[in-house]
């Protein structure tokens, strides 16, 4: 027997000559005409997509008539390559004959919630919006499963779910239950993919009886299933049986970290996703305000500060969210409070910057700590000694917005955005913010750079304002306001969700809703606390 296989891009191009001849009028058997202008095709391709072309092939110009050109262009390129183009006014008419026509469009997904992340995996190409939905659905897995379109999703998104080390469940066994209750939505065509999902669930996770009960009882007519599923009831009668497989990383807290009162910023507010409340931690004696904090593995990271026996400080401590326990680091080389802190990987280092803030003075000087040598290092001062500001990371650059210069002693609110590059060591200015900010909160949501709330100095005025920023485009956006002006507010981001929380004299948290497009109030914070930080950290965080 001879053999040969084509290429793999052979498909892709024989649908590119067809649309190429399609194009030039070459070899088509079918035409209609709409306001003067002829439009030609292959029978066999668009009855391919739709049998309506072939059952309605005298009817055709009258049908496609009320449409513009572009419109009818991009429903044929569509039915040759699978791909459209179009501009977004025409969307709506596109859709509209695409019904008419019997041609199956994926629907347009401009934003991703939780009533279509499901369909978007199912359903797009876009990388971005992909990778969006599947961050939405592990978080949400424990209530989308039981949804009617995940129980729709083909195997292949379903395994792609549950095989994620960041599913979000309770147990092991709602792992197993939603294998169960997919299976059993058509149980008929579904029996035979049982033993690929289960190669996903987690058995020695599971405790014996429920692995006996459920497990055993539901697999038990599938003979691909059984020989790993002795294996598994073996290896749990073995006393010595150290599970091989790692628990799901469940991420479903939220810690707002710090404050400007010590009484305040000695505690932690801690949100519990699952019960979907705050609660506060224990004193953990850090002793000092307006610190800042990053997160690095399971500590978070406490550095500078303020108290009033001490005046400014270098000391850095860090706690073990696994241990609960507090321990030092070495300390800064320059004492600093009102400053801001993030994370950026260098190599094999997790490198913490401490940016600016205050000594009395307003400082511009930036040293970095590396995890390897557990250092500090002078680098690359800012372009302006400023207090009050916030930072963000995007892509490897630091960005500083805002902030409080002084000038002739006389203090100011800017509306300057610094970008610090790792690769040169060196910063720049970017466009500046709508509005000039100190006190304010900055956080990165779907790739761009949200800042909110603080003051305005020169007008004494506090701030409601909400704007976005875009890297790749260099230009600041307005967004919808918060529902109160308010300085040292904390924004952040958890479960795909945009949070503001706190602020001076404030303990309200306001959620962003992208479906209505507006804030809505969710749980309040413990009590009022005012310029903290927010850091989403593993649900059994001991703190």
């Amino acid at each position: 027997m001879f053999i040969v296989k084509a290429s793999s891009d052979f498909a892709a191009k024989r649908v590119e000559y067809l649309y190429d001849a399609m194009k030039r009028d070459k070899k088509c058997d079918t035409s209609f005409a709409v306001r003067g202008r002829y439009f030609y095709a292959h029978l066999v391709v668009l009855s391919a997509y739709s049998e309506f072309f072939s059952r309605n092939i005298d009817k055709l110009s009258e049908t496609f008539s009320p449409f513009e050109f572009d419109v009818i262009d991009a429903i044929l390129k569509y039915c040759y390559t699978g791909e459209i183009s179009i501009a977004d006014r025409h969307y709506d008419k596109l859709m509209e004959l695409a019904n008419r026509l019997e041609v199956k469009i994926p629907p347009r997904h401009e934003t991703v919630d939780l009533s279509n992340c499901l369909e978007v995996l199912k359903s797009t190409e876009d990388s971005e919006l992909k990778t969006e939905a599947m961050d939405l659905t592990l978080g949400n897995f424990e209530t989308l499963h039981k949804t009617k379109d995940f129980l729709n999703l083909p195997l292949f998104n379903v395994n792609e779910i549950l095989k994620s080390n960041y599913l979000n469940v309770p147990s092991e066994e709602d792992v197993f239950n939603a294998v169960k209750l997919w299976v059993n939505h058509d149980n008929a065509n579904r029996k035979s993919d049982l033993a690929e999902l289960m190669r996903s669930v987690r058995l020695s996770l599971l405790s014996m009886e429920f692995f006996i009960d459920e497990v055993l009882t539901f697999c038990h007519s599938c003979a691909d299933c059984m020989t790993t599923l002795r294996q598994a009831v073996k290896d749990k009668k073995d006393k010595s049986f150290v599970p091989r497989e790692t628990p799901r990383r469940i991420i479903q807290k939220m810690a707002l970290v710090g404050g400007n009162y010590l009484d305040v910023a000695n505690t932690i507010d801690i949100f519990d996703g699952l019960k979907n409340s705050w609660s506060l931690s224990k004193n953990i004696g850090i002793n000092k305000s307006s610190f800042a904090s990053v997160l690095v593995g399971d500590w978070i990271v406490i550095i500078g500060g303020y108290n009033f026996s001490n005046g400014s400080m270098t000391s850095v401590e860090y706690i073990d969210l696994k241990s609960g326990q507090k321990k030092p680091l070495k300390p800064l080389n320059q004492a600093r409070y009102d400053f801001s802190a993030v994370t950026l990987r260098r190599g094999s280092s997790t490198d913490v910057y401490a940016i600016g803030g205050s000594d009395g003075d307003n400082l511009s000087s930036v040293e970095r700590w590396s995890s390897n040598t557990g250092d500090w290092e002078i680098i690359a001062p800012m372009l302006v000694a400023i207090s009050d500001h916030s930072a963000s990371v995007i892509a490897d650059k630091i960005y500083i917005t805002g902030g409080e210069p002084s000038e002739n002693g006389k203090w100011l609110s800017t509306n300057k955005l610094q970008m610090y590059s790792v690769e040169t060591n060196s910063w720049t200015y970017r466009a500046q913010m709508i509005q000039r900010r100190h006190r304010h909160s900055s956080v990165v949501f779907k790739g761009k750079l949200y800042v909110a709330g603080g003051h305005d100095w020169q007008t004494r005025t506090y701030l409601d304002s909400v704007e976005h920023y875009d890297p790749n485009a260099n230009v600041w956006t307005a967004f919808i306001k918060l529902p109160q002006a308010a300085d040292g507010i904390s924004l952040g981001c958890f479960k795909n969700k945009l949070f503001s929380m706190g602020g001076f004299n404030k303990s309200d948290v306001w959620e962003y809703d992208e479906t209505n497009k507006s804030w809505k109030a969710s749980t309040s914070l413990s009590r009022i606390r005012f310029g903290a930080v927010a850091h989403v950290i593993p649900y059994d965080s001991i703190i």
